[in-house]
């Protein structure tokens, strides 16, 4: 299964090394919206549906995870201009991605604001603790988990940090954030409400609304009850400062966090 896993991303990375080619009459230029996380947070799920809208350019990649390479390395117009390049569409459709990392890393919604300043942003968000077990069984698919592992699934459900630091960047109009435990509860309504800021007929309804997309391979390890309470501790502050920025989380739905509504 890890064999797997690495094949096929290094399948993608290999696909992606280059934009795809635009066809005549189409034009290029930057998304007209990006995911920006939450990794194990139904995005792989969210973008098929959006992809599947017909005024929508779905054919691209999901994950390009563009802006990941810059993390040390200077991001010049020219860098820019190819990031355009890779959403390609004909008239009257929309083109984006969702690659989950983005609201982790703190090098990217600078590069974001600069590459796609007119962007729609999307942020689909789960319940951290929940979040941070799928983290690691998708680690675990690809290499064997060790303390590094544990405390990387930990930091990218620190939400309250990272959206803090991309509303630095951008205008909170251009964010729109959902619940994960929302869209499996009642998909319908926040995928009419997606389609509706991004611009699309939300009246529409893809096939295979309910059915799951990139579901975790391995089941998921139940955690110990004291590290069940240390995770719910640590990531305590880090809900109340999410809070604070009022983007309209319901803190009721994640049962580990019930106690700050």
């Amino acid at each position: 299964m890890r064999l797997a896993s690495l094949v096929a991303r290094l399948r993608t990375r290999v696909e992606l090394r280059h934009p795809p080619r635009c066809p005549d009459g189409w034009t290029v230029a930057p998304p007209d919206f990006i995911g920006l996380g939450a990794q194990r947070s139904g995005t792989t799920w969210l973008y098929s549906l959006i992809a599947a809208h017909p005024d929508v350019q779905g054919e691209a990649t999901k994950e390009l995870h563009y802006f990941h390479r810059y993390w040390g390395k200077p991001f010049t117009d020219a860098d820019a201009q190819t990031y355009a390049r890779y959403f390609p569409r004909p008239a009257g459709k929309i083109a984006g991605e969702w690659s989950p990392g983005y609201l982790s890393h703190f090098w990217v919604p600078p590069l974001v604001a600069r590459a796609a300043p007119d962007a729609k942003l999307l942020v689909s968000l789960r319940d951290p603790v929940e979040r941070y077990r799928s983290g690691v069984v998708l680690q675990a698919e690809t290499k064997r988990i060790g303390a590094a592992g544990a405390s990387t699934a930990f930091r990218l459900g620190c939400y309250g940090m990272q959206l803090e630091h991309l509303l630095s960047y951008v205008d909170r109009d251009r964010l729109h954030l959902v619940q994960f435990e929302d869209c499996t509860r009642d998909a319908g309504t926040q995928l009419a409400r997606i389609y509706e800021f991004l611009g699309l007929d939300p009246t529409f309804r893809p096939a295979g609304i309910d059915r799951p997309v990139n579901a975790a391979r391995a089941a998921k390890d139940d955690l110990s009850a004291e590290t069940r309470a240390a995770l719910v501790d640590a990531y305590t502050p880090d809900v109340r400062h999410l809070l604070t920025l009022d983007l309209g989380i319901d803190v009721s739905r994640w049962p580990n966090f019930a106690h700050l509504a």
